[in-house]
């Protein structure tokens, strides 16, 4: 059964709700990506049949024009490489609309990284990456994969560009699957701040759909595919990251709402309640494949204008300054007064790199601005699985600290243990360590 077609609200936002769609499925294999099954999609054009004047003979039938090819690029995080990926790659080229397929995976992406864009212009992945492309010419895709497994640490691939895959693959359909990585902007993992997690959000999504819709391209419809169910996160945070996605993308993404599609708890699922494999990694592409489909019958793709001559906003103006130049200069000598515990390797997989939080009080402002007696300091606890020293941090020693907040480097997704209860306090990060966040590149 095909999923119903985005329905534009009053807002003129579109999205797909929580519906259950279903397609009929061969079994499923037992490794972690799963086998790949497809459907087959039909459309055929009717012909069309004339009459002339006063003459009741009717001219010979005439075919209608067949609408043009479409190329598709998927862009995806951790949750692609657990199987959504590939098998949402193989329904699309089973697809009799669609010419070409191009789809890329990169674990602990968010939107940011997939541009040439302040602290993420160098972006890489340590922690997974898998690539399938048509090959002109050829039946069969050309196909890379490193990912994750147990006893298995992936090398580091430079995360590709929107900008390049849209001016070299030329797509008419870009998919985004995204959102996981996000969660990690929100510290306790509860609690709602829309004027603190809503700027960063905008900071972190906004400029990749800017992007994508004002570069020269034939670019004529946008997915979002946002995250299932996650367990590390309360539903109020799940809840404002999907408002806010919405939001970022008004009037220019389909929002996919995947929260329904997919029962949790997960049958086959990761220790952190929140990444999943097999059947139900195949049950949610197929969902998000049906919505999209349902989508591309009502609105007709082929026949669209390209984003690029839609918008008459300029790419300046639609994002944000650079990480760089939003960074101040704080210098505090400070005490330290508490000390969260880092957490255990098993906590972090698939990624690598972890955060824990100190609070510090603070004896005297050396440069800069800062009006409060304490401050929280964010932490590396693990970098590339490895944990990181922490033993000179001892509760009541004095540090001098150069800072800079957490929010606008790349640490601010990174997985977090916060037992400070401090949400009041805006967190930081060492200058010294901003720079050693693998992800970052040079």
């Amino acid at each position: 059964m095909i999923g119903s077609a985005a329905v534009p609200e009053e807002s003129g936002r579109f999205f797909i709700g929580r519906s259950k769609f279903g397609l009929s499925r061969s079994a499923a294999g037992a490794t972690v990506i799963g086998a790949i099954l497809g459907v087959l999609l039909l459309f055929a054009s009717q012909p069309l049949a004339a009459q002339i004047g006063a003459e009741t003979e009717a001219l010979p039938p005439v075919s209608a024009s067949p609408a043009p090819k479409l190329k598709v690029l998927i862009l995806g995080d951790s949750m692609s490489l657990c199987g959504f990926g590939k098998r949402l790659d193989t329904l699309f080229r089973r697809d009799e609309e669609v010419s070409a397929v191009y789809t890329y995976m990169a674990c602990a992406t968010i939107p940011a990284t997939w541009l040439t864009r302040g602290s993420y212009t160098n972006a890489k992945t340590y922690c997974g990456y898998w690539s399938i492309a048509t090959v002109p010419g050829k039946s069969k895709p050309s196909e890379f994969v490193d990912g994750y497994e147990r006893g298995h640490v992936p090398k580091a691939y430079r995360v590709p560009k929107l900008e390049r895959l849209l001016s070299t693959i030329q797509p008419d359909i870009l998919v985004l699957q995204t959102g996981t990585n996000l969660f990690g902007i929100f510290r306790d993992g509860k609690t709602v701040r829309s004027d603190v997690q809503g700027p960063i959000l905008r900071r972190l999504v906004e400029p990749f759909f800017a992007t994508a819709t004002t570069l020269p391209s034939p670019l004529k419809r946008i997915y979002l595919v946002g995250p299932p169910i996650s367990g590390r996160v309360s539903r109020e945070v799940q809840q404002f990251l999907f408002d806010e996605l919405g939001t970022l993308t008004l009037n220019r993404a389909v929002l996919i709402d995947s929260r329904g599609m997919v029962p949790y708890p997960y049958r086959t699922m990761a220790r952190d309640h929140e990444h999943f494999f097999g059947k139900q990694m195949d049950e949610w592409a197929d969902a998000v494949f049906a919505s999209i489909k349902g989508d591309m019958d009502a609105v007709h793709v082929a026949s669209l204008p390209k984003w690029s001559q839609l918008s008459g906003e300029s790419l300046s103006q639609a994002t944000p300054t650079n990480d760089h130049d939003l960074k101040g200069t704080l210098t505090v000598k400070a005490q330290l007064a508490f000390k969260s515990k880092p957490l255990q390797v098993d906590q972090l997989l698939p990624y690598q790199e972890s955060l824990v939080a100190f609070v510090y009080n603070v004896q005297k402002v050396v440069t800069g601005s800062y009006s409060g007696t304490e401050i929280l300091v964010l932490h590396p606890a693990h970098i590339g699985l490895k944990p990181q020293p922490l033993g000179k941090y001892v509760i009541g020693k004095t540090f001098l600290l150069r800072l800079d907040p957490v929010d606008i480097t790349p640490w601010n997704t990174v997985k977090t243990n916060d037992e400070t209860g401090r949400l009041d306090l805006v967190p930081y990060i060492r200058k010294e360590d901003e720079g050693r966040l693998p992800s970052r590149g040079g």
